[in-house]
């Protein structure tokens, strides 16, 4: 009896394998005929790397299918800023900078990277102390070693007693640390957004006026708007940035003779810009030519 119950089940259990068999050959069938023949070598995605078929096939293995949506950057490449006058402030033109110089993400932790490096290359390191063999005074030993109830001296030099040496005091040394130079590319993208972003970035046709007036200067940049009136008692700050060639044009000569002395003003070439000097300056102004040379160098790859 228990033998005929144990071949009942076993042939219960083969139908079943039987029908799953059948099942998974069909869903298989179904599979291949709605997406076609599988591929014969399988590759990364994005690989281009041709793979030789398996026998029986023709043809070039195109591995993964082509893609048809590719991202798109919803931003356009530029944006607009206006050009005015030098001595009215009146609008000339719309110009197109490049956002990606001047409405770049804005680094504080590389600005201050950036800033550390440049006061660095400025400090003169000849600051020094003198030591034992630079000190005046004799070496001999000042008291005997026992017997006197007091600290053990060998030389008036030490640096405890008065006119002695200093102990560990500064030497001269070059403070220059280094910096690579994408990074201090990305502060000075970093700082020119933020002028931008704050209003402050003043694009002109020129820099170049024909008087070298002191008076004539501070006026025109009160009515201008970009120096403080006199009543409030604030010294201006403004960076000059324009573009110099070889041989200065009279115009530029006349403007480093005006704002030589008025405080809080500051000329540069632009070829020589500095992160921290236009940083520490409220507005900065720069000429058209200006303009093109930090797109052309600051524009990322």
């Amino acid at each position: 009896m228990q033998s005929l119950k144990r071949a009942a089940g076993l042939a219960h259990w083969a139908q079943q394998q039987a029908r799953a068999a059948s099942t998974r050959a069909t869903a298989a069938a179904a599979a291949a005929a709605a997406t076609g023949p599988p591929p014969s070598v399988l590759r990364p995605i994005g690989s281009k790397r041709k793979v030789a078929l398996s026998a029986g096939e023709a043809g070039v293995l195109s591995w993964p299918p082509p893609q048809a949506v590719q991202a798109v950057d919803p931003l356009p490449a530029t944006i607009q800023a206006w050009m005015v006058d030098f001595e009215t402030n009146n609008p000339l033109s719309i110009l197109d900078v490049q956002r990606s110089v001047f409405a770049a993400p804005i680094r504080t932790d590389l600005v201050h990277r950036a800033v550390t490096y440049e006061r660095n290359l400025k400090r003169q390191g000849t600051h020094n102390s003198r030591s034992r063999s630079e000190v005046r005074g004799s070496t001999r030993k000042v008291q005997p070693q026992k017997g006197t109830g007091h600290a053990r001296h060998g030389t008036r030099r030490a640096p405890q007693f008065v006119g002695g040496a200093k102990a560990h005091g500064p030497v001269p040394r070059s403070h220059e640390t280094e910096l690579q130079r994408k990074v201090w590319l990305a502060a000075l993208r970093s700082v020119l957004s933020a002028k931008y972003a704050q209003d402050q970035l003043v694009i002109v046709d020129n820099l170049e006026v024909e008087s070298h007036s002191t008076g004539a200067m501070s006026r025109m940049l009160r009515e201008n708007g970009w120096s403080p009136l006199p009543s409030t008692q604030k010294p201006a700050s403004i960076m000059m940035l324009p573009l110099l060639g070889p041989e200065k044009p009279p115009g530029l000569w006349n403007l480093e003779l005006a704002i030589r002395n008025i405080g809080g003003i500051s000329m540069m070439n632009a070829c020589d810009a500095e992160v921290y000097e236009i940083l520490r300056h409220d507005y900065l102004i720069m000429d058209r030519n200006a303009l093109d040379l930090l797109q052309g160098i600051l524009r990322p790859l």
